[in-house]
């Protein structure tokens, strides 16, 4: 019996130029790379099933995926505390109050009043509660400073080193050459 967790086999869309074959398994760390318009993005939505491939075939078990996606989007008047306890309780899971500590997350805001980074992070944290089988992370680094993209970044990788498969779309692909098992250039 294999141990993936996803397959792609020639997965494609008519308008990408490339099909895709790949596999993610247990406590994969698969690094996607490339300029804009490559296909990574579309190659995540597939992965998550949000579109269905043209051609070939996609197989995953079901799987509990935390996700954030390039553009992050959150509900702007609810305060940020609450969302967390919401997420906590959705996912049933628990704050992690040294996560919020590390990240510099304001908890005393509501979520409009929070920069595109601060969201961006509020995401991420998110998306780590309910100890998800696959973590997908499309663009992690956007919207912060370089030293916010370092704690991120150790962050990520401390979390994949805990067992977590993860799959991470950037273009800032040496930030994680070191820890990837698997790296997709586009």
């Amino acid at each position: 019996m294999s141990t993936h967790l996803i397959k792609l086999e020639e997965a494609g869309k008519r308008y990408l130029s490339r099909r895709f074959s790949v596999e993610i398994s247990q406590n994969d760390f698969l690094l996607i790379s490339g300029a804009n318009g490559t296909g990574k993005t579309t190659l995540i939505m597939m992965i998550l099933g949000f579109v269905y491939p043209d051609s070939g075939i996609i197989e995953k078990r079901k799987l509990k995926i935390g996700y954030v996606p390039e553009k992050v989007v959150l509900p702007p008047f609810v305060d940020v505390m609450e969302y967390l306890k919401t997420m906590a309780r959705i996912k049933r899971d628990v704050i992690n109050p040294a996560l919020i500590h590390e990240l510099e997350v304001p908890i005393d805001k509501k979520i409009y009043e929070l920069s595109k980074g601060n969201q961006q992070k509020l995401a991420v944290l998110t998306a780590l509660m309910g100890k998800p089988h696959l973590l997908v992370l499309d663009e992690p680094l956007s919207g912060l400073d370089d030293d916010m993209k370092e704690i991120m970044v150790n962050i990520i990788k401390t979390t994949h080193h805990k067992g977590q498969s993860i799959l991470i779309s950037t273009h800032e692909p040496e930030r994680f050459l070191d820890v990837c098992t698997k790296h997709l250039s586009l």
